[in-house]
């Protein structure tokens, strides 16, 4: 194994939430049985207890995580489909290896709602030029006599 493959493998590890002296060396590693199943078990399955992996060819969202965005936080089926492809795009890209996929992109939808509806909210529709000569915030009954006589207070 090469130093660039061992650097790999050690980014893959912590990305998978292997704490630094849980780490297997290259001579180390070793493939185990299950106890049960008397089947080999890669080690890197065994990192935290549970089977962490890179996001699927065929992710989907679960339908119950789309009807609680919808229920919870208001957004819409459509919307949630849209964000899909950019999620999948962007972590089969990385090749990072996670437990629980489907929380994951729960919480990519409510971040880009968020975001998105921030981003609607300060839109507007008018230039620059009328937001600076705006006047509606002025009080009608104040006057303001910008001839100043000497003998005449404000």
């Amino acid at each position: 194994m090469t130093d660039e493959d061992q650097k790999r493998r050690y980014i893959r590890q912590r990305n998978a939430g292997a704490l630094p002296w849980e780490l297997e060396d290259a001579s180390q590693r070793t493939q185990e049985e299950h106890p049960v199943f008397k089947q080999q078990i890669p080690a890197a399955d065994k990192l935290d207890g549970s089977r962490v992996q890179p996001l699927p060819e065929n992710f989907q969202p679960d339908p119950v995580y789309v009807e609680f965005l919808e229920a919870h936080h208001g957004i819409p089926t459509e919307f949630t489909v849209q964000q899909l492809i950019e999620f999948k795009l962007y972590w089969r890209e990385t090749g990072e290896a996670r437990k629980a996929w489907q929380s994951k992109f729960k919480n990519h939808v409510i971040y880009q709602w968020k975001r998105s509806q921030s981003e609607a909210g300060q839109r507007s529709n008018r230039s620059t030029a009328e937001k600076l000569t705006d006047t509606s915030w002025a009080d009608e009954d104040i006057q303001v006599n910008f001839d100043q006589s000497s003998d005449e207070p404000f």
